[in-house]
């Protein structure tokens, strides 16, 4: 059978739920991928099951040569992925892998764990197996997994070069905000220009430079590549009050967020925003980025939907229902009781 072949197999039994358990997806998925990309599976010295590291067990380390490993793969149940990252990189970190993945048999994200920055900030990629393009899954298991691309040093150099990629779309993403700012505010003529020539073309008539000028300071926001922050802000430790400089969105207008935290302290503000910070700061910004760094990172979220708060950055762009489901799974995951409850204003 192809690695195509094998793909369409396994799509058809994660949709008929067929996995039902981390062993299941182990031998059903991952195994049956690796035989497929060429690995002697049989040979407990290059495909090593429950491999040792520091007293604690990954569940795959690939090795070459035997028993020296490149890649690290932790398999957790199916829809079971999230929070898993901290383990992994536990592992990756003490054996100095260049190659980690972490794969509910569904979802397959793959780390360069030597680069910098919190877990997310060092994913490379994510494949979904049911949903992404066929053939984009086969060239990313060949570009990173397949054994003769590992044997010969060619998935490092790649995941180290699509990494240092990831990391410039990311300061380009901080960036954009900013440089539209910048040519608003210079009354850049090339773009005075092109719209000119547009307005020309739809209505034919020439606008003046005071009406194209006027237009474009009225778009004029003040962004940088975090949330609320113009160019030169004034910095301020204090959590509270907080502010969000981007518009709400209908459902956060119609709802307001309730937590109790695990002293009994209550806390509601106005906004279901500011209550959501309040909370995730009275937690530890560095514990929840720990255990969730899709929601607190130590960098600008690419899409600019931050907010900063004593050099951590939080992820604002959830409505309220997804806000209270990011609550509890951050609860779960500290094993803190939180108590968190939506209510229509």
């Amino acid at each position: 059978m192809t690695l195509k072949e094998h793909l369409d197999a396994i799509r058809k039994g994660l949709k008929t739920g067929q996995y039902g358990n981390e062993s299941a997806v182990s031998q059903g998925i991952v195994q049956r991928l690796l035989t497929a990309l060429n690995w002697s599976t049989f040979d407990t010295q290059v495909v090593v099951p429950e491999y040792t590291v520091e007293n604690r067990r990954v569940d795959f380390a690939l090795c070459h040569p035997p028993m020296k490993p490149i890649v690290f793969i932790e398999v957790k149940q199916v829809g079971n992925i999230d929070g898993a990252e901290r383990q992994l990189f536990e592992y990756a970190f003490h054996a100095g892998v260049p190659i980690a993945i972490l794969t509910d048999g569904h979802e397959w994200h793959f780390f360069h764990p030597s680069g910098q920055g919190n877990y997310n900030e060092r994913k490379v990629h994510e494949l979904n197996l049911v949903e992404s393009d066929n053939e984009e899954n086969i060239e990313r298991f060949h570009r990173y997994l397949n054994y003769n691309t590992v044997r010969a040093g060619e998935a490092v150099e790649a995941i180290k070069k699509d990494y240092e990629k990831v990391v410039q779309q990311r300061q380009v993403a901080t960036r954009l905000p900013e440089a539209w700012n910048k040519l608003v505010e210079d009354a850049d003529e090339l773009l005075l220009e092109i719209i000119m020539d547009k307005v020309k073309e739809l209505c034919g008539h020439n606008p003046t430079n005071e009406q194209v000028l006027d237009f474009l300071k009225s778009l004029k926001r003040e962004v940088v590549s975090p949330l609320g922050k113009s160019p030169n802000p004034s910095r301020s430790t204090s959590p509270t009050p907080f502010r969000d400089n981007l518009p709400s969105n209908k459902q956060a207008a119609q709802q307001n967020l309730i937590v109790t935290m695990p002293s009994g302290k209550m806390i509601r503000h106005h906004k279901a925003l500011d209550t959501f910070i309040e909370v995730i700061v009275e937690l530890g910004l560095e514990k929840v980025r720990n255990v969730y760094s899709t929601i607190v990172s130590t960098e600008p979220f690419p899409n600019g939907r931050c907010h900063e708060v004593d050099q951590f950055y939080i992820s604002t762009n959830h409505g309220t229902s997804q806000k209270k489901v990011h609550l509890e799974k951050i609860a779960e995951l500290l094993d803190v009781q939180l108590k968190v409850e939506t209510l229509n204003k």
